[in-house]
């Protein structure tokens, strides 16, 4: 999309990355990891018993998803520890950071 925008085909061998710069668009898939991340840490950090907690913490209970697919939970794509983690605001921004930037995307494979 972002070629068409420019009016660029392939066989002008535009990097990707020069593109992303003259367009400024941002990367989808970071911008989901980032609200993400932010909106779990508020959540944790809360002590009043809300629902959103617990939709955080589910767990399937019969388990089933279609053949081929696993079950995947909301902290699946978290790192380890992350709860105790959440409870400092400035370490948990830091990690966010990493977080977005640093882990490819299992699902597109990049």
């Amino acid at each position: 999309m972002e070629r068409s925008m420019l009016n660029i085909r392939l066989r002008d061998r535009w990097p990707n990355s020069k593109i992303r710069k003259i367009t400024k668009v941002r990367d989808v898939i970071q911008t989901i990891k980032k609200l993400k991340w932010n909106w779990t840490g508020h959540i944790m950090r809360t002590d009043k018993g809300k629902w959103t907690k617990d939709v955080i913490e589910w767990y399937p209970r019969n388990g089933k998803r279609h053949q081929g697919r696993q079950i995947k939970r909301w902290e699946d794509d978290l790192p380890k520890g992350w709860r105790r983690l959440s409870r400092d605001r400035d370490k948990w921004k830091e990690l966010g950071e990493a977080y977005v930037e640093g882990q490819p995307d299992q699902e597109s494979g990049c």
